[in-house]
């Protein structure tokens, strides 16, 4: 088994993405990463035991937890052991999973970064 934060090459532990502003593969260790010792990685953290918020719709809302977008505004938001959501902070509001695609790949033309003051 290997750590749930570690894809590709890259960790996706949320505490990397904020301290190197996107994932990365500078922290990873094969030895660790890919192996039942994940845990021992100064890195990993246990997930939150905690619910979704009731606006959250997991049919609707429901992303792998994964998935990175340079957004200053989105966020991947982590509910129990493997459930993920995407919110924006530009509108406060939970993005549904066939709009994350756009937050991904279309940020810099959004229009709610304007809402933000950012464009």
């Amino acid at each position: 088994m290997s750590c749930p934060f570690y894809q590709s090459g890259l960790c996706y532990n949320p505490s990397v993405v904020s301290t190197y502003g996107r994932p990365s593969s500078v922290v990873v260790s094969q030895g660790v990463c890919t192996t039942k010792n994940y845990r021992e990685c100064s890195y990993f953290a246990d997930p939150p035991e905690q619910e979704a918020p009731r606006e959250v719709y997991p049919i609707i809302h429901k992303i792998a937890c994964t998935i990175f977008s340079e957004c200053p505004h989105f966020l991947v938001k982590r509910f129990g052991e493997e459930d993920c959501v995407a919110y924006c902070k530009a509108i406060e509001k939970y993005i549904p999973r066939n709009s994350v695609s756009k937050c991904v790949e279309l940020w810099k033309t959004c229009p709610y970064l304007s809402l933000a003051g950012e464009k």
